[in-house]
């Protein structure tokens, strides 16, 4: 049997998701029904978020209906997962989602006149959250969803959010809580807010709201399984438009078996991994072969996640042993370091850093680490970040310039190794040894590329 692992539960805020019991939350004013063409229409797909609610066919969630609040406006989840509400008039709405299990709501805040609305919904137990919102009014188009590719994967100044190519230019406008940013604080798994006009397929923004930077945040993936290639020890397929990605450390569960061997085309999967740059990692593939009984050893409750200060390390690489705000960690070679969505080894690790350790709890209160993400950086200590730059600014040799979200400024004692400090550009992959300052920022020490 493998041994079963969890993710933390985590509430992002920017999903509002109501569950049917009520919990003391105030419906919206219901919508006005009158507006004539003014209607707006309202169209989504259904994510099953959990193996048990759906064949291995691909059937539908059968009897899944939404509805709009205040309203006799009503669908059926079709054979495909999708619905559609017609003639909804412009104003806050609520949908809710009830049959087949499920009995929870979703808020969707200043539908206008005569906009198209497009959704991605999941369904998990009772619950419903919302994936990824776009809207359009006649040309006009808002996107919200998380960061799925960034350059040297995507174009430079592009980026790539719910499947959808988003172009920016110098008019484009970063914001995060009324904070101005640039396109270099964007990370792979951040929840984004899009605004701007259709060119052709993509979308050119003119503003880009950060909403949440919990890039660590897990992705569920479900659907068929299609163009399956490889092998246990690194193999891929797609879900949808979706590409996943898998290697020895991915774990399967199922009923008839534990192993690689489970996945087929045409065989139904729930995913839980990682956003990386153009595809999801792979964490955990639960299998509906046809004969799940609804017990699943995955359920057994041994993960842990703390955040704290790292205060001490000990032993050797891979095997080492730390104290995380009073807890025992241990590392192996399994273990991902990360910093802001970029990969980093265990050489990265300093005392006084501020660590969120995801992993296994032993009988003994301590952590076997599966992953460690470096939340933030103690002021005067050693520091070390990989990723494409953006945002170069100054004269050679002092410049400064953003990777993944961290400024980084350079001086006549910065060493540049491979590319001259004049040979810089915006999409450079980089990495940057350097001192964190008190600011936040880094005065680079080294810069390779």
């Amino acid at each position: 049997m493998v041994k079963s692992r969890l993710f933390p539960v985590i509430l992002v805020a920017t999903l509002i998701v109501m569950t049917g019991c009520g919990g003391g939350s105030k419906s919206p004013t219901a919508p006005s029904t009158s507006g004539g063409g003014n209607m707006a229409t309202i169209s989504g797909s259904v994510r099953i978020g959990s193996p048990l609610l759906a064949a291995t066919t691909g059937a539908a969630i059968s009897g899944l209906v939404v509805t709009v609040v205040g309203t006799n406006i009503t669908s059926g989840v079709d054979a495909t997962d999708r619905f559609t509400l017609a003639s909804v008039p412009p104003g806050d709405v609520e949908l809710t989602f009830t049959g087949a299990g499920v009995n929870s709501s979703v808020r969707l805040a200043q539908v206008l006149p005569a906009q198209t609305v497009s959704l991605v919904v999941s369904v998990a137990g009772t619950a419903v959250s919302l994936d990824s919102e776009m809207r359009d009014t006649a040309g006009a188009e808002q996107l919200e969803g998380r960061v799925e590719s960034l350059p040297p994967t995507t174009a430079s100044e592009t980026l790539t959010v719910a499947g959808r190519t988003i172009k920016t230019d110098s008019t484009t406008h970063f914001d995060q809580g009324g904070a101005a940013k640039t396109f270099a604080d964007l990370l792979i798994g951040m929840r984004v807010h899009v605004e701007g006009m259709a060119s052709g397929n993509d979308l050119r923004a003119s503003l880009i709201r950060i909403q949440n930077t919990n890039t660590w945040i897990p992705v569920t993936v479900n659907g068929v399984i299609d163009s399956l290639a490889g092998d246990a020890t690194l193999f891929q397929f797609k879900i949808g438009s979706r590409l996943i990605k898998g290697d020895t450390l991915t774990t399967f569960f199922g009923n008839s078996a534990q192993s690689f061997s489970m996945l087929k085309d045409g065989v139904r999967v729930e995913v839980k991994g990682q956003q990386r740059d153009g595809y999801v990692y792979a964490e955990r593939v639960h299998v509906n072969d046809g004969q799940d009984t609804g017990s699943d050893d995955s359920e057994q409750d041994d993960s842990a996640s703390i955040q704290g200060i790292l205060t001490t390390i000990a032993g050797t690489k891979p095997a080492l042993t730390l104290t995380v705000g009073g807890t025992t960690v241990r590392t192996s070679a399994s273990t991902e370091v990360q910093r802001r969505g970029d990969v980093q080894t265990l050489d990265t690790l300093r005392t006084g850093q501020t660590l969120h350790v995801v992993g296994v709890r032993q009988s003994n209160g301590s952590i076997d680490a599966r992953r460690i993400f470096i939340d933030d950086d103690p002021a005067g200590g050693e520091f070390e970040i990989s990723g494409a730059l953006g945002g170069l600014k100054g004269t050679c040799p002092a410049v400064s310039f953003g990777v993944n979200g961290f400024m980084i400024t350079t001086s006549t004692a910065t060493v540049f190794d491979g590319t001259p400090c004049s040979g810089l550009k915006s999409g450079t992959k980089v990495t940057v040894n350097g001192i964190k300052q008190t600011d936040g920022s880094v005065l680079a020490t080294r810069v390779k590329s």
